[in-house]
């Protein structure tokens, strides 16, 4: 893991997002298709409690996370994504703690996401344990 080349990257908790960046990071992780204009995506951000984002040295945006939150009590960590390009150097865990952080300064103390399965060692990494006695459930149509 490249930790070391971690500080050439710019670290902030904003929702002032370049859109084409954020729309390039969700089709790379396949959240959106190439074709598909994404009309929600500028609501998927604005709605959001916090983002955390990481931008390279050209302020492009290669890393972010969103939290939905009351902002006191409970928070929901989503969309963890990293441009793959920029993947494996610890961009994601920083995105993740210090979103988890943020959430904290306002008091919030059950901050929980969904991983899928092989995330167990990244979300360890970024601070988070496996909460042993509960059960994700999932509301609606979808997929599983």
């Amino acid at each position: 893991m490249d930790t070391g080349r971690q500080d050439r990257f710019r670290y902030s908790i904003t929702k002032d997002l370049p859109r084409a960046d954020v729309l390039a990071l969700y089709r790379a992780a396949g959240w959106f298709g190439m074709s598909d204009p994404a009309p929600e995506l500028d609501a998927m951000i604005a709605n959001s409690f916090a983002v955390s984002a990481a931008f390279d040295p050209a302020c492009r945006l290669v890393g972010m996370a969103r939290a939905l939150s009351d902002g006191v009590s409970d928070a929901y960590i989503l969309d963890v994504v990293v441009d793959p390009a920029h993947r494996s150097r610890g961009i994601g865990r920083e995105i993740v703690k210090r979103l988890a952080d943020h959430l904290a300064s306002f008091g919030v103390d059950w901050i929980v996401c969904v991983g899928v399965p092989g995330t167990e060692a990244f979300y360890r990494a970024a601070g988070a344990a496996t909460m042993d006695g509960h059960t994700a459930f999932r509301f609606g149509g979808g997929k599983p």
